[in-house]
Order: structure tokens, then C-alpha cells, then sequence
């Protein structure tokens, strides 16, 4: 199974991303970040489709990512918020017929026992 995820960062920022593992993702950003992270909508399924959404998001949603100087991130801009990021993406895979379903949410590696 493949995943895309929404994540929102320690400041309260959303972003998103693709991953075959979400808990060593997870942890990732959070050591990082130094604090927990979370993921506030993880969706499973194709791989392909995991990665044309965030393909889509990235292209569609250009005039809303977040840039540091000229580098463009995987994050939006601030006064987006995750309701809007996962309505985006909901819509989106429904409209395309995405082979993706949301299989967790407010999920951070903490509440992983596997």
C-alpha cells in the first residue's frame, strides 16, 4: 500500500506528502520539528494514484504553496488550513476515480504499535 498524507507542522501549517512508510515519515518530521507531529489524514491505496494526486495538488494548488526565498515546498501557505487541503483532495480523488480511501486520521507514530 501506498499513502499519501496531510501533515500539519508544529506551527500549525498543512502540507502534504507521499510515502510507503508513514510511521518512519512520521517520525521524520517530527525529529525534525523537534515535538510531535501530526498527520492529520493519511489515504491509502495505488501507488500511481498517491503519486498523480500530489502531482495535481502541486500543480493546482501552485498559487498556494508555501515558498522559502525561490524554494518551492510542500506546504501551503498559512492561511490555508487542513479542511481546505482535504477537501481538495477528496474532491479530486473522486473526480479522477483514484483507487485511494482514507485508512487513518490525527495519526502520529506515537499511536503505532506496529
Amino acid at each position: 500500500m501506498y499513502h499519501l498524507y496531510l501533515v500539519k507542522g508544529v506551527g500549525g501549517r498543512i502540507g502534504f506528502g507521499i510515502a510507503t512508510n508513514v510511521k518512519d515519515r512520521n517520525k521524520h518530521y517530527s525529529s525534525h520539528s523537534g515535538d510531535i507531529v501530526t498527520f492529520p489524514v493519511i489515504y491509502g491505496g495505488i501507488r500511481s494514484h498517491a503519486k498523480a494526486i500530489e502531482k495535481i495538488i502541486k500543480n493546482e494548488l501552485a498559487d498556494c504553496i508555501w515558498y522559502v526565498d525561490d524554494w518551492k515546498t510542500e506546504w501551503l501557505d498559512k492561511k490555508y488550513d487542513e479542511t481546505f487541503l482535504e477537501n481538495f483532495v477528496t474532491k479530486t480523488i473522486e473526480e479522477r476515480h483514484c483507487k485511494l480511501k482514507i485508512i487513518h486520521r490525527n495519526y502520529n507514530f506515537t499511536l503505532d504499535n506496529s
